[in-house]
C-alpha cells in the first residue's frame, strides 16, 4: 500500500489483497441484539444504504488501522466496519472471492474457524436469491427473514448456531435487507458503494507497532447515548451554519453553537447533576459500597438530560405546521425508547435536501431545528436559588396543581418513562406560558456571565398567575376530566394548535389591558372571565367551566380558596362544574355540597356496596339511562367523574345531587354511613324485589364487574362485563345462591344467561330436588321434576323469594 493515508473504498482494500480479522480482534459486535447496538446498527445501516440507493453522495467512515502481514492486510481497528462493509457488498451483487480461488473469500475471519468457513461458504451463494425469498409470502401472509433462510440450508452447519460472529453477520444481513426495502431492484447499481470510503493507516509505513497501537486502543472509552446525542446536535449546529435561508441569513451562527456547548456542559447538566446525583448521595456518606450507586446515579442524570432534550426538541418539531407526517409521527411519540429514533427520522426528512455537497438554501417550508429556540425553551425552565442551586420551575407550583395528586412536579411527570398526551399537553402549555411571560431572572453576583438567579419571594403575583395558568390547562387536558380526542394523534395535534391560539389571545389581552403580569395576580382569572372564544382541541365543557371559576373569584375573591381546596380533593382533582351547578353562585351552598359529596366519595371508596344499595332502594330506576351503576375509579366512560361532568337538563349527576338534597333536608346530622344504612331500612320495603335482594345482600352486585345492568323483557339482569351480550346474571337467582352458601347444609346450582336452560338455579335439600327457571314473564318452579300448581309457574320474583327462602331456611314441610 503505498499511499500512507489516502481514501479507499472497501473494493480499493481487497482489490490489493486479501482482508483478515486477526486472532486478537473480538467478535463481530454490530450485529448483536440488545438496546444499545441495535440503535447503533439502525443508524450505520441507514446512513449506508443513503449512499447507496443515491439519495447521499458520500460518507467516510474516518480511520482504518492496520497493517499488511502475511500477504494479507489484517486491521487493529475498523473490522466491524470492514464486516458490516463485507456484507453490505455481498448484498449488493459484488464478486467476493479471490481472483485465483473462488471458494475462498477475500475477507476472512482468523478468530475461529467457524467463521473463516462461514464467509467462504456464503460469497459462493447469490445474495438475491435470498432476498426474493425473504420477501415471498407463504399462505398465510407470513415471511421468513435471510437469516432463517440461510439457517435451513443443507450447507449451514449446526455449529455454526453457536459462533457470535456468524450470529452477528446473520443479524446485520436482515438488518441491511429490511433497510433496502421493497424497492431494491433499482438499488442494484454497484457504483455507489466506491462513494463509502474510509481513511487507511498502514501502522507499518508509519514505523509503528502493532503492540503500542493496541495500548492505545485498550484505553479507549465507548460514547454512552448520552454523548452520541451532543456529538449529532453538535454536527447539526455545524451544518445549519453552512446552510441559508431564502433571505440568506444562515441557519444558526457561531455564537450560538458556543453558547450551545457552554450550556450543555454547565448549567443544563448540573440541573440533572443536582437533581438526580448530588440530592441523593448528600443523604449518605462516601463509602466504597456507594461506588455501583454513584455510576448508576451518574447515569441516571445523564439519561433524564437526554430524554427532556430530545421531549423539547419533539415539541418544537409537533407544534409546527411545517412538519412532514412522518416526520410528525416520530415526534408524537415521546416514550422510551421510540424517541430515540426522533433524530434518526429528522436527518431523514432532511435526506433531499443535504443530498449533495454544496451548501443550499433551506427553503421556507423545509422544516429544520430552531437552536435558538431550543435554547431558550431550555433555559425558561431553569433558575437558580438562594443557595446557587439550579432548580427547575414547575418546582415552584403549589402540589394543588401538579398533573397528579402526588409530589412529582410537571417537569418530573414529563421525564416518565411513558408521557400520557395529557401530560405532554400541559408541559406545553407551561412552556407556551413561560415563552410569553418569562420569569424575572437575574445575576447573583456581578461576576455572574449569564442572570440565572430568581428570588420566588419577589415576585408572588408572577407565581400565581402562573400556577393558574397551569391548573386551568391541567383541568381542562387531564384525561380523567376530559374525553378520548386527545389521545389520538390529530386530536393531540389540534390541542396543540388551540394552546398556541390561547396563549396568543392571552398575550394580546394583557397587552391590550396594559396589564402587568408580576404585579397583578389575577391577570389569568381576568383573560377567562372575558373570554368567549372555542378553540381547537380543547374541550368546550371544561373551559366553560374555567370560565365559570374564573368570573366567580373575579366577582368575590373569598371564592378562590373554597374552589381551590374542592379542586384538590383526590377523585374530583380540578373537575368541580357538578358543585358550582348545585350551588348556583352561592359559596355557602357550595360549601355544603361539597362536605356531603366527600362523604359519599369516601364510603364509594371504601364500602361502595352500601352506596348502591341505598342509591338502588332510593332510585330504583337510576341505572336506566346509561345502563350503569357508576364505579369509583378513572374510566372516562363508566366513573363517577364522568357521571359528575356529564350535563342532562341541565343537572350535573342529578341522582346523587337528589340524595344529597335528601339528605341535607331530612338526615343533616347524619354521617354519610348511618345516612346510607337509614335510607336501605326507610325505602327498602318499597322497593322491587330483585333489590330487595342487592340490599340484603350487597355481594351480588360484584358480579356485575363494571356494575352494568339492562332490561330485557322487563327482566332486569346484571352482566359480567360491558354489554348485555356477556354472561348476565338473575339478581333473586344470585340471592338464593348467597343464602344457600350461608347456610351450607343444602347442594345447590347457578345457571347464568349463556347455560342450556338460560337463567336458572337448582337446589337439593331433605331428599327433594328444586329447579326454578326463567320463564315468560316469571318464573317456573319444578319440585322432582314435576311443575308445582299453577300459583308457582310462573311465579312471580316476591312469590319465588318468600317460597324458596322458607324452604332454604325451613325445608319442606310435609
Amino acid at each position: 500500500m503505498s499511499d500512507t493515508l489516502r481514501k479507499y473504498s472497501f473494493s480499493d482494500l481487497f482489490n490489493n489483497g486479501k482482508i483478515r480479522i486477526p486472532k486478537i480482534q473480538r467478535d463481530y459486535a454490530q450485529g448483536r441484539l440488545c438496546k444499545s447496538v441495535d440503535e447503533i446498527r439502525k443508524v450505520f445501516v441507514h446512513t449506508l444504504l443513503l449512499v447507496v440507493k443515491g439519495k447521499r453522495p458520500a460518507t467516510e467512515l474516518d480511520f482504518v488501522y492496520g497493517s499488511d502481514k502475511n500477504n494479507a492486510f489484517e486491521p487493529l481497528d475498523g473490522q466491524q466496519r470492514l464486516t458490516t462493509l463485507f456484507l453490505l457488498y455481498w448484498m449488493m451483487g459484488m464478486d467476493l472471492s479471490l481472483p485465483d480461488d473462488k471458494k475462498q473469500s477475500v475477507f476472512t475471519y482468523e478468530t475461529r474457524n467457524t467463521s473463516r468457513e462461514f464467509c467462504d461458504e456464503l460469497i459462493q451463494h447469490e445474495a438475491s436469491v435470498f432476498i426474493d425469498e425473504s420477501f415471498a409470502e407463504d399462505a398465510e401472509g407470513n415471511r421468513k427473514t435471510i437469516s432463517e433462510i440461510i439457517k435451513h440450508r443443507d450447507w449451514f452447519k449446526w455449529e455454526w448456531n453457536y459462533d457470535p460472529t456468524i450470529l452477528s453477520m446473520l443479524v446485520m444481513i436482515d438488518a441491511i435487507n429490511a433497510e433496502m426495502g421493497k424497492d431494491r431492484e433499482k438499488y442494484k447499481l454497484n457504483k455507489n458503494l466506491e462513494h463509502i470510503t474510509f481513511n487507511l493507516l498502514d501502522l507499518g509505513e508509519f514505523g509503528l507497532s502493532n503492540e503500542l497501537f493496541i495500548k492505545m486502543n485498550a484505553r479507549g472509552k465507548q460514547l454512552s447515548d448520552f454523548d452520541k446525542l451532543k456529538s449529532t446536535l453538535e454536527e447539526e449546529l455545524q451544518i445549519q451554519q453552512k446552510e441559508k435561508t431564502p433571505q440568506g441569513e444562515p441557519l444558526a451562527s457561531r455564537r450560538e453553537e458556543e453558547l450551545w456547548r457552554t450550556l450543555m456542559d454547565g448549567v443544563w447538566i448540573d440541573l440533572f447533576w443536582h437533581k438526580y446525583f448530588r440530592r441523593e448521595i448528600s443523604t449518605h456518606e462516601s463509602t466504597d459500597s456507594d461506588e455501583k450507586n454513584r455510576l448508576e446515579l451518574a447515569k441516571l442524570s445523564e439519561k433524564q438530560f437526554k430524554k427532556l432534550l430530545l421531549r423539547l426538541i419533539a415539541l418544537q418539531l409537533f407544534e409546527s405546521e411545517d412538519v412532514s407526517e412522518e416526520l410528525m409521527k416520530s415526534a408524537y411519540n415521546l416514550g422510551d425508547p421510540q424517541i430515540d429514533n426522533l433524530l434518526f427520522s429528522y436527518a431523514d426528512s432532511l435526506t433531499d435536501l443535504r443530498s449533495d455537497e454544496q451548501h443550499v438554501v433551506v427553503p421556507q417550508n423545509q422544516l429544520t431545528l430552531n437552536f435558538n429556540r431550543l435554547i431558550e425553551d431550555f433555559n425558561s425552565l431553569i433558575y437558580m436559588d438562594d443557595s446557587g442551586i439550579y432548580n427547575e420551575i414547575s418546582g415552584c407550583l403549589d402540589e394543588d396543581s401538579h398533573i397528579h395528586k402526588d409530589m412529582k412536579t410537571l417537569f418530573d411527570c414529563f421525564l416518565e418513562t411513558r408521557v400520557p398526551n395529557d401530560v405532554e399537553l400541559v408541559f406545553y402549555a407551561m412552556l407556551l406560558y413561560l415563552r410569553a411571560f418569562p420569569f424575572c431572572k437575574q445575576k447573583k453576583n456581578e461576576n455572574d456571565p449569564m442572570p440565572w438567579y430568581f428570588d420566588r419571594s419577589l415576585h408572588t403575583q408572577w407565581i400565581k398567575n402562573f400556577e393558574t395558568w397551569v391548573r386551568v390547562a391541567r383541568n381542562i387536558l387531564l384525561n380523567d376530566n376530559n374525553n378520548q380526542r386527545i389521545d389520538k394523534i390529530q386530536g393531540s395535534r389540534d390541542a396543540t394548535f388551540g394552546l398556541k391560539q390561547m396563549i396568543a389571545d392571552l398575550v394580546d389581552y394583557v397587552n391590550d389591558k396594559n396589564l402587568d403580569i408580576e404585579k397583578d395576580g389575577y391577570v389569568i382569572r381576568q383573560f377567562f372571565n372575558s373570554s368567549t372564544k372555542t378553540y381547537q382541541g380543547i374541550d368546550n365543557q371544561s373551559l366553560a367551566e374555567e370560565r365559570y371559576k374564573a368570573r366567580l373569584i373575579i366577582e368575590n375573591h373569598a371564592w378562590e380558596a373554597d374552589i381551590c381546596n374542592v379542586e384538590s380533593h383526590s377523585y374530583l382533582w380540578g373537575q368541580i362544574r357538578c358543585l358550582l351547578n348545585w350551588s348556583k353562585g352561592d359559596l355557602y351552598m357550595f360549601k355544603d355540597y361539597f362536605a356531603k359529596l366527600k362523604g359519599l366519595l369516601d364510603v364509594i371508596e371504601n364500602k361502595a356496596n352500601l352506596y348502591y344499595s341505598a342509591i338502588l332502594v332510593s332510585y330504583p330506576d337510576c341505572w336506566k339511562e346509561s345502563n350503569r351503576l357508576y364505579q369509583y375509579n378513572k374510566d372516562r366512560d363508566n366513573s363517577f367523574k364522568r357521571y359528575l361532568r356529564d350535563r342532562v337538563d341541565d343537572k350535573y349527576g342529578a341522582v346523587i345531587k337528589d340524595l344529597i338534597d335528601l339528605w341535607l333536608n331530612k338526615y343533616k346530622s347524619l354521617t354519610t354511613e348511618d345516612f346510607l344504612k337509614r335510607l336501605i331500612i326507610d325505602k327498602k320495603e318499597n322497593a322491587p324485589v330483585w333489590v330487595q335482594c342487592i340490599a340484603e345482600c350487597p355481594d351480588i352486585l360484584d358480579e356485575a364487574r363494571y356494575k352494568r345492568i339492562f332490561s330485557q323483557d322487563d327482566h332486569v339482569v346484571l352482566a359480567q362485563l360491558k354489554t348485555e351480550y356477556s354472561h348476565c346474571f338473575d339478581p333473586v337467582l344470585l340471592y338464593l345462591r348467597n343464602k344457600c352458601g350461608e347456610i351450607g347444609n343444602c347442594e345447590f346450582k347457578f345457571f347464568d344467561s349463556k347455560a342450556d336452560y338460560g337463567h336458572a338455579f337448582q337446589l337439593e335439600k331433605d331428599g327433594h330436588k328444586y329447579f326454578i327457571i326463567r320463564k315468560g314473564g316469571g318464573y317456573s318452579i319444578k319440585k322432582d321434576d314435576v311443575e308445582i300448581d299453577e300459583e308457582y309457574s310462573p311465579c312471580t320474583p316476591e312469590k319465588l323469594k318468600d317460597y324458596m327462602l322458607d324452604i332454604i331456611n325451613n325445608g319442606e314441610v310435609e
